[in-house]
């Protein structure tokens, strides 16, 4: 609606000086000055929505004889012929008005006895704007392309991250379930320890009940956890123990066999923490040094563990080039870091470091 009342605005502010000429400089008879005046200028208003017909009346009087010509109607005739090669999408009927309009110029001229410039005026009057449309129009259509093309690529990378993440969600659901079978083992066998100790030894029992109920406490708080994470029951299950924090010098050591130099540093007193939260930190840091491997092979690299009181702290730095890393920290493998410490209420924090190098740094409260 705008542009409808741009293009009438426009025809409009053309007419009025076109018709002024007509009446007071007219180069015909006065009604066929007039008529020459609004048939030359009128039809922009409809340039948009029927662009052929408006350039085919705008070029039509230019078969009547006349004693000049109206000031505007180059003007009006760009415009014509611009919107009919960038609004038209078949090129077979902008070829043909246009060869029409270079014909009727032609024709014009001839019987109006102009001289030989004023042809090369007449024609270029609408070769250049017709050229002129039709530029612009591939251009708007190869906009149109890649934007269209970005708006895919974006929903796919949408998609991508969504199937990483129940990816990643499937995975932990599965090392949750090893954890909370692992302690209703333990709180069966414990059991039966205090059932047969109540009778004979009753003092015996108490320590059997103490880890039984911080088995239930753990195993009751993963659970928690695994409500709404969704488990994928095609894949079979792993019989090996689940690794911890425990673990890390041993996944450094691995690293330094496969020629990453690795340094780990542990500050704080560690303590026992949940066996999904263990699981958890170690798959932090193991997935953090798989980065690493990636992206900055050969340089060195800093696994940092700091216990406080009421947080575990974990950062692995390098120093290689992070200019093939997503500076927002939405690869992959951080996805999966990230979901992880989501489950557990933590933060992360992943990126180039200004110096330059990589740094992840996941803060898991306890």
């Amino acid at each position: 609606m705008l542009r409808r009342r741009a293009d009438v605005l426009l025809a409009l502010l053309l007419a009025v000086p076109s018709v002024v000429q007509a009446v007071v400089w007219p180069i015909a008879a006065m009604p066929v000055s007039v008529l020459i005046a609004l048939c030359s200028t009128l039809p922009i208003a409809w340039r948009r929505t029927h662009p052929i017909v408006a350039t085919l009346i705008g070029t039509a009087v230019w078969f009547i004889p006349t004693d000049g010509y109206i000031v505007t109607g180059y003007i009006a005739a760009f415009i014509l012929y611009y919107s009919l090669a960038a609004h038209v999408e078949d090129v077979e009927p902008v070829a043909a008005v246009t060869a029409f309009g270079v014909a009727v110029s032609i024709t014009g001229s001839w019987i109006n006895g102009e001289v030989a410039g004023e042809y090369f005026g007449a024609v270029s009057a609408v070769l250049l704007p017709a050229v002129a449309g039709r530029v612009v129009r591939r251009q708007r259509a190869q906009t149109s392309l890649l934007r269209k093309l970005t708006g895919e690529l974006e929903r796919e990378r949408e998609r991508t991250a969504e199937l990483a993440v129940a990816e990643e969600r499937a995975r932990i659901a599965r090392e949750l379930h090893d954890v909370v079978a692992h302690a209703l083992s333990v709180i069966a066998i414990q059991s039966d320890g205090a059932d047969a100790a109540l009778d004979a030894e009753p003092e015996r029992a108490r320590r059997p009940l103490r880890v039984i109920r911080r088995s239930a406490e753990e195993a009751l708080g993963e659970m928690r956890r695994l409500v709404g994470v969704l488990r994928d029951q095609d894949e079979g299950e792993s019989l090996q123990p689940q690794p911890g924090l425990a673990q890390l010098p041993g996944l450094v050591e691995r690293a330094r066999a496969a020629g990453m130099p690795v340094t780990l540093h542990v500050e704080g007193q560690p303590r026992h923490v949940p066996a999904g939260l263990d699981l958890s930190a170690f798959r932090i840091v193991q997935e953090a040094l798989t980065n690493v491997h990636k992206h900055a092979h050969g340089s060195p690299a800093t696994v940092r563990v700091v216990w406080e009181r009421r947080e575990l702290s974990l950062q692995v730095r390098d120093g290689g080039s992070a200019e093939k890393r997503p500076a927002n920290g939405d690869g992959h493998g951080l996805v999966g870091m990230r979901e992880r410490v989501r489950l557990h209420g933590g933060e992360l924090h992943a990126g180039r470091l200004p110096g330059g190098g990589f740094e992840v740094r996941a803060v898991l409260p306890l």
